[in-house]
């Protein structure tokens, strides 16, 4: 079995079935670039609050930093009504043609329905949002719309969730009605194959991605522990989805995608140390991103040279380390 190539995804047609997820502390310019070239077809910023955005403030207007030409970048909003969303959208467009016309090169836009943290939950927001049907639709719609009157090269829209906020609602299987109202208005739907109360360390329910695909009318998108090549090829062998969302396997080493694409993976010292000097020249990246990324190139450059390592994956950073 081979894995799914061409994929396509709204006006994008992607080079790679792989994509980066949205990591918070993490997913900056200078790490996109490097996933991008290793294989990562599309890319996204960390999650962004749309409210927040609307706000305008300050350290959210810095998380869209997609300025580099060369590499695919959407963004990812976390909104809990149609007004909200609205609201940050209609932000991103006017400011991408005045102060910040690094933004006029948003290529995706999708929005989280699956973050587990308890804060986000607190507030209705992530996976507590999927019984609320109605409100989500609008929401698909909203975006669906805008999309259409958009300058911004928006090409593709889309919605992550997980199976439900609990086992009670992943076996009650609420997440599939939302697959088939993201069918009828986003160009995808990336579906994490677990519950919002279990941990990365609980193994991911797959043939629920099988399941979505049965209902959808757009490619799915799977998302869980697609670590090897080996994993890809029994996601796609079980549900049959379209493209594959990679999160900790990246932080872990952005090589990972070399290595489902099937071309190897392990840097060698030079290589680490190579993408470590380009990685200090990209502009705009914060000092929370520099600290990650030093220890872990550090860490990198240890395992090149063959010696055991540990790594701690930022908190939050796809709900790390814990999660």
């Amino acid at each position: 079995m081979t894995l799914p190539v061409g994929l396509a995804l709204g006006g994008h047609t992607l080079a790679s079935p792989f994509l980066l997820a949205p990591l918070e502390g993490v997913s900056d310019a200078g790490f996109r670039r490097l996933c991008f070239e290793q294989g990562a077809a599309l890319t996204f910023t960390e999650m962004i609050r749309a409210r927040s955005l609307a706000k305008r403030n300050k350290a959210t207007l810095d998380l869209i930093d997609t300025f580099d030409d060369d590499v695919l970048t959407g963004i990812q909003l976390l909104a809990t009504s149609p007004q909200e969303l609205c609201d940050a959208v209609s932000t991103v467009e006017e400011l991408s043609k005045t102060s910040h016309p690094h933004w006029q090169r948003i290529a995706a836009v999708d929005l989280n329905f699956g973050c587990p943290s308890k804060d986000v939950i607190q507030h209705g927001a992530g996976p507590a949002m999927l019984k609320r049907r109605g409100r989500m639709e609008a929401i698909f719609q909203a975006l669906a719309s805008w999309k259409k009157t958009t300058s911004l090269p928006v090409k593709s829209v889309s919605a992550k969730i997980r199976l439900g906020l609990n086992q009670r609602e992943q076996e009650h299987r609420v997440f599939l009605p939302v697959v088939e109202l993201a069918s009828a208005h986003l160009d995808y739907v990336v579906v994490h194959a677990r519950h919002a109360g279990q941990r990365s360390r609980d193994p991911p329910t797959w043939a629920a991605i099988a399941e979505a695909k049965k209902v959808a009318r757009v490619p799915v998108i799977g998302n869980g522990d697609v670590v090897t090549r080996a994993d890809a090829l029994r996601l796609y062998e079980l549900s049959g989805c379209d493209g594959f969302l990679i999160a900790r396997a990246a932080i872990a080493s952005p090589w990972v995608f070399g290595a489902l694409l099937g071309r190897g993976y392990v840097p060698t010292v030079d290589d680490v140390e190579r993408e470590r000097l380009r990685y200090l020249d990209t502009p705009h990246t914060k000092p929370k991103y520099r600290e990650f990324h030093a220890q872990n190139f550090a860490r990198l450059l240890r395992q090149a040279r063959g010696e055991m390592t540990t790594m701690v994956i930022p908190q939050n950073a796809h709900m790390g380390p814990s999660r």
